[in-house]
Parts: C-alpha cells; structure tokens; sequence
C-alpha cells in the first residue's frame, strides 16, 4: 500500500463530495470508524489527575429506502485506565471491555439541504467492570443540520432524553457536528459528545476543534478518511471528569455488499461520477 494521497484532479471533485458524506450523518455510506480518545481526567477528588485511553469501533451501516436512509451505528469499546470513584472517595482506574452502544436512525437530507433524522439510542450493560457496567439505557434521539450543496459544508447536532433501568436516572445528551469543505478532501470538522445528568445537575460540555482528510490509499485508491480532534471540557469537572480529550480516527470506506454496482459505487465516485 502507498501513503494516503490527495486524489488527482481528475477525482478531487468525487473525493470532495465523498467527504461530504461522511460528514451528513443521513448519508447512505458504509464505514467502518476505529477512534482512540486519550483523556486528561482532572477533579479535586484524590487520584482524579490522570490520563485514560479507550479505543472504540463503530461501523455504520445504511439501508437505503424510498422514504429515506436507515442507519445503524453500534459502538464496541475497549476501556484503559477508566477512573472511576470508589466507595471510600477516592479515584481508582480499571481496564475493561466497555458498554455497547446502538444508535438506530431513520432520515434523510431535503432538497433544500434540511437534515433530519429520528430514532433511539440504546446502551447495554456488557462492561466487564462491575464499577464501570452501565444501566440499560434507551431514549428517543433527534438529528437536525444542514447540509450545503454549494460547498458541502455540514452543520448539525443530535439531541437525546435517556432513562437508565433499574435506577431511573434520567440524562439529556446528543452531540453537534460540523465539516468545513477546504478543498481536495481536506475539512475542518469536530463532532464533540455531550451530556447533562438532571439528577445530579452534572454537564459535560465540550469544545471542540478538529481536521480530517479523505484520500486514496494504494495503487488501487482504496478510499480512507483519517481526522484528529481536540475538545476541551467547559465548566472544569468538579469532584472527578474529563478536562480534555484528543480523538484519532481511521475510517475505511466501502461499498455496500448489497448495492448494485454502478455509478453510484465509490470508484465511480472517485472518478467524478454521481
């Protein structure tokens, strides 16, 4: 294989729009995201200064409709250095294969460059980590954005109401995405988690900053999309939470084994086509 490249110019415009895609989560594309998140722990409880690392996998599958697009996002998680707080006060951490995740969405993007989207997200409790195992959780999700066709330029956010069983504790969370177009594949664009537990009044807001590029990969232009984000965690956690966050992403692309091949497959794309 040969380094990730900026396409030729014969495909900026196929590697531009691809990008693109990426970005609008209604989009039709089958990826599959593998993301490292380093994070700086900080707090005033004794041992919350440290750094813990998780390593995620969440393929998103799509299921193309007359009405729109059925997405399908489960998150696999693999947890070192997790803090978490001990019965005595202090902060201890674990390793751990983590809580799954599903995302399962219904929508589309408007002619008019409306997106939206609905459905839930659920969380099993298969962490291995008895202080680290979630509640089940499941709660209705709403996706809103826009997506420009002049610059393929993305703007949106996702907002959900959970409730945890059998603790009845009850969360608002989402995430808001952008992807600013720069040219040959290049975006700037972050996609920062949030949360707020009503319970406890606990925020976890961050800002966040990041760049990405699609490109080719090997002589055969396997197409990839690498990014790095920052976020940074406002207000500063009190007791013990994330102060900051580095997020690396490596995201092959593929064609769906059950669409037909066409002009619509992503070596057509990639060559200028639809």
């Amino acid at each position: 294989m040969g380094d990730l490249r900026s396409p030729q110019s014969r495909s900026a415009s196929g590697n531009s729009d691809l990008a693109s895609k990426l970005a609008n989560p209604s989009a039709p594309v089958l990826q599959l995201t593998t993301f490292m998140d380093v994070t700086q722990n900080g707090g005033s409880l004794p041992g919350a200064h440290r750094a813990s690392y998780t390593l995620n996998v969440q393929p998103a599958l799509p299921f193309q409709t007359y009405r729109g697009n059925l997405l399908l996002r489960p998150l696999i998680s693999f947890n070192f250095g997790q803090p978490y707080v001990t019965s005595s006060g202090n902060v201890e951490t674990a390793v751990q294969f983590g809580n799954i995740a599903l995302d399962s969405v219904f929508g589309k993007t408007f002619k008019n460059g409306l997106l939206l989207m609905g459905g839930v997200n659920t969380v099993f409790p298969t962490g291995s980590k008895p202080e680290l195992r979630a509640d089940w959780t499941f709660g209705p999700e709403i996706v809103i954005g826009y997506a420009s066709k002049k610059t393929g330029n993305v703007w949106g956010a996702i907002l959900g109401y959970f409730w945890s069983f059998p603790t009845d504790v009850q969360s608002v969370g989402g995430q808001y995405f952008y992807a600013i177009n720069l040219g040959g594949g290049w975006q700037v664009a972050a996609q920062p988690t949030w949360s707020y537990v009503r319970d406890i009044n606990l925020l976890r807001f961050p800002l966040g900053v990041g760049i990405s590029k699609v490109g080719a990969l090997g002589k055969k232009n396997f197409p990839l999309k690498l990014a790095a984000q920052l976020w940074g965690y406002t207000p500063p956690p009190d007791g013990n939470g994330p102060e900051w966050q580095v997020r690396i992403t490596v995201s092959p692309i593929f064609n769906r084994p059950w669409q037909k091949q066409g002009a619509g497959t992503l070596r057509n794309r990639r060559k200028g086509g639809s």
